[in-house]
């Protein structure tokens, strides 16, 4: 048998370079693909297929609600927390009537978020999450206090040899 030790390592290291948008937009589009699938598999009477792209789709809702933030989103992180859980008892609908029409809601919710998603540049998540504790910490302190804290005050103290200090070990 081959080692995938590398191509694992690679694939995690390529996922966590990935931006939080563009991850979002991988969800989404993950999600519309189970949709249509599952919307297929109603078609053909296949509830097992129906049933698993759902469930899949299903637990993508509840991963992208759970990772809200709603101290940095505000209002928009409630109004998604709101789409969410229309996506999510759809979804139950869907799994419990085996009806097309709940699919074609999630659709029609899922494109437009999509659209909306593919248009925020990479990074920006990332960028008001930084400038709002920056704001936070400079209300807090007062700007000069907050620039102070940002630097060393003291240097590092002296290890007594034939001891390990945690810089050592963490190098």
């Amino acid at each position: 048998m081959y080692n995938n030790h590398g191509a694992q390592r690679y694939r995690e290291t390529d996922i966590s370079s990935i931006s939080k948008e563009k991850i979002i937009v991988m969800l989404y589009e993950k999600m519309q693909s189970d949709l249509m699938c599952a919307q297929k598999a109603i078609k053909e009477g296949n509830r097992i297929e129906m049933t698993k792209k759902i469930n899949h789709s299903q637990r993508i809702v509840s991963e992208l609600r759970g990772a809200l933030d709603h101290t940095i989103g505000g209002e928009v992180a409630q109004n998604l927390e709101s789409l969410y859980d229309y996506l999510f008892h759809q979804h139950l609908e869907v799994l419990v009537n085996q009806d097309e029409s709940h699919v074609v809601n999630c659709l029609r919710v899922l494109e437009p978020l999509l659209q909306a998603w593919k248009q925020i540049p990479s990074g920006t998540g990332d960028n008001t999450a930084r400038e709002q504790a920056e704001s936070q910490l400079t209300t807090e302190t007062g700007s000069e206090n907050a620039t102070q804290k940002m630097k060393p005050q003291d240097p590092a103290p002296e290890v007594p040899e034939g001891t390990t200090s945690l810089l050592s070990v963490s190098a």
